[in-house]
């Protein structure tokens, strides 16, 4: 593989690749029509900015999200989350609650990094 491949996030297709696309679109409505838009508008135009936030950072994260959540899931005998929910009502983690409990916690961490990541910070999780 080329340099210039190895550079591009969307190899072979040409840039700005659909991350960069969806940040344009983002400040657009964000920056450039917020400040113009009132009430309603203004509302809604700030969900869809952070809609396009979430997609883009669900984007950047995913493939190595879902490889930790698997190999969280795998860690707990499950080989998915409603298999872990039925090993959790049969009361197969009543001795194990602390590892669950971590599994869990990281699981929601994921998460909460590509719904809302400022939430995280300014709360102090770890």
């Amino acid at each position: 593989m080329s340099t210039d491949q190895e550079l591009a996030r969307n190899w072979p297709h040409d840039l700005p690749d659909a991350e960069e696309l969806l940040e344009v679109v983002r400040a657009y409505l964000a920056d450039d029509l917020g400040p113009r838009a009132e009430g309603r508008d203004k509302w809604l135009l700030r969900i869809a900015a952070n809609a396009l936030s979430i997609v883009a950072r669900e984007m950047r994260s995913g493939a190595t999200d879902r490889a930790a959540h698997t190999a969280r899931l795998a860690s707990l005998g499950a080989d998915s989350e409603s298999q872990l929910a039925e090993a959790i009502r049969s009361g197969a983690f009543d001795d194990r609650q602390g590892q669950l409990a971590e599994a869990l916690w990281e699981t929601t961490l994921d998460k909460l990094a590509v719904a809302n990541p400022s939430y995280r910070a300014d709360s102090g999780f770890q």
